[in-house]
């Protein structure tokens, strides 16, 4: 609740911050191809991963991660709807690399606008399993011997709140807070001998903030 009520006054800081604007630049393209790259911060908890002694621990640490997307779309409706597809690179409690689809509102036609935005997707993960000769989990059987640990990703959900404002005939700067929700799976699979396989689950939540150029 917190959150929503920090990032519910940010907008309305946003919103009377740029109630004044006009535009400068009269030839602006305001429909047709977009590209948008965005570099922010997230924080938050995450679980203590597998470098330590036991993995699946319910202990976790607070962490401030990067994010890195690039959104190519279309604006709609002189430039106040777009939609695009994105990519990008994240580090949760692992390496993610989210494909998604994106949606954006931008309020006023103006220097300087309020706009909202939603991405949500799939995180990709777990490339590559790792073996382990002796791995510890936090429930029986405990220890396990000649195992392979891979993790996944999953779901992504992303609302955003931001300030668009004008630099150029092509270009803007966006201002961006956001909220997070990521969720990933962890499998620990024993193949050569009485074959048996865990699977954990976890959800996990995230404030983020950044900056992004968006070229049209």
């Amino acid at each position: 609740m917190k959150k929503f009520i920090f990032i519910t006054l940010l907008a309305f800081l946003m919103l009377e911050a740029s109630s004044q604007s006009n535009i400068r630049f009269e030839n602006r393209k305001t429909d047709g191809y977009f590209n948008l790259t965005q570099i922010g911060l997230m924080m938050g908890n995450q679980p203590i991963n597998e470098n330590t002694p036991n993995y699946f621990d319910d202990r976790s640490d607070f962490h401030i991660s990067p994010s890195v997307t690039m959104v190519n779309g279309i604006m709609f409706n002189e430039e106040r709807w777009s939609a695009g597809l994105g990519v990008g690179f994240e580090i949760f409690d692992r390496s993610l690399f989210p494909v998604f689809f994106d949606l954006r509102r931008t309020f006023w036609a103006s220097d300087v606008s309020p706009y909202i935005a939603l991405k949500t997707g799939y995180s990709i993960s777990g490339f590559k399993k790792k073996p382990y000769e002796n791995f510890m989990l936090n429930h029986d059987p405990y220890m396990v011997s000649d195992i392979y640990f891979k993790k996944h990703g999953g779901f992504m959900f992303n609302p955003e709140i931001g300030v668009k404002i004008v630099l150029s005939e092509n270009a803007d700067l966006l201002i961006t807070a956001a909220y997070r929700h990521q969720r990933t799976k962890s499998k620990v699979t024993r193949e050569n001998r009485n074959p048996r396989e865990w699977e954990y689950k976890l959800n996990m939540n995230r404030l983020s903030f950044g900056v992004g150029i968006m070229f049209r």
